[in-house]
């Protein structure tokens, strides 16, 4: 469905921030992509979904290179949560129905309601749809802003480390609503995440980055501890507890 082909970003400076990276995801599949700081996650999402242009390479979607598409169609086929957004006030609802702007001409029309309705329902919000979005907490607003990203109905869902500073009930709420949404609707899913155990519990494919390239990426089972120690320079174990991955370090 989305396929990278050998991006490549350098700054003025000549550093590389992304080396030759390669990769797909197909529709159903929910990919965690990990590494340490400075590994060239975000950079490497914001480029496969045109946010940044890259130095080299391309991105394609169902076979057409996104660098011809217009920002609208684009946003038809790729939902994207950046790391941060800021609250601009307005009622949950409304926030939650920006997300249909690619689809929308001038007003929302009943169609346009009934999926903001929808998918309020799943993420387990519509309980505050009158709330102002300053005023709701931190776990309320991140289901917000991934409910906008899903009622955009775009085969490919990509979000920037969506569960960074969170309690654990909200990050389990997330991750469970991600990953059967990924799965009912056939989404292609790219996750930035740091909690690598999260990561191994709910992604069945992980990218691994390190220095600006692809360390890993494959099914969870393949990854190794050489691979995680490599990429974050301390010892790293994987283990199998009662059926789960752990990592352990």
């Amino acid at each position: 469905m989305l396929t990278a082909e050998n991006l490549t970003f350098k700054l003025k400076n000549g550093r590389k921030i992304l080396d030759n990276v390669s990769f797909s995801l197909g529709a159903g599949e929910l990919c965690a992509v990990i590494g340490p700081n400075g590994a060239g996650k975000s950079t490497m999402m914001k480029i496969a979904c045109a946010i940044m242009k890259p130095t080299g390479g391309k991105v394609t979607v169902k076979d057409k290179n996104i660098s011809g598409m217009k920002r609208h169609e684009i946003a038809k086929h790729i939902a994207y949560l950046p790391q941060f957004t800021h609250a601009v006030p307005c009622t949950v609802y409304d926030s939650v129905l920006l997300g249909r702007k690619p689809h929308i001409s001038w007003h929302p029309g009943q169609n346009d309601r009934n999926i903001a309705d929808r998918v309020m329902n799943e993420m387990g919000i519509d309980c505050m749809r009158d709330k102002c979005v300053t005023e709701i907490s931190g776990g309320e607003f991140q289901k917000t802003l991934i409910a906008r990203a899903l009622v955009q109905q775009a085969e490919i869902l990509m979000l920037d480390e969506p569960i960074n500073h969170l309690d654990v009930k909200n990050q389990l709420d997330i991750m469970d609503s991600i990953a059967e949404i990924t799965k009912r609707s056939k989404l292609a899913t790219l996750v930035v995440m740091h909690d690598l155990n999260l990561a191994m519990r709910y992604a069945e494919t992980i990218m691994l980055m390190h220095n600006g390239k692809i360390l890993y990426h494959g099914c969870k089972s393949g990854l190794t501890d050489k691979h995680l120690t490599e990429a974050y320079r301390t010892e790293i174990s994987i283990r199998q507890v009662e059926g789960k991955y752990a990592v352990i370090f």
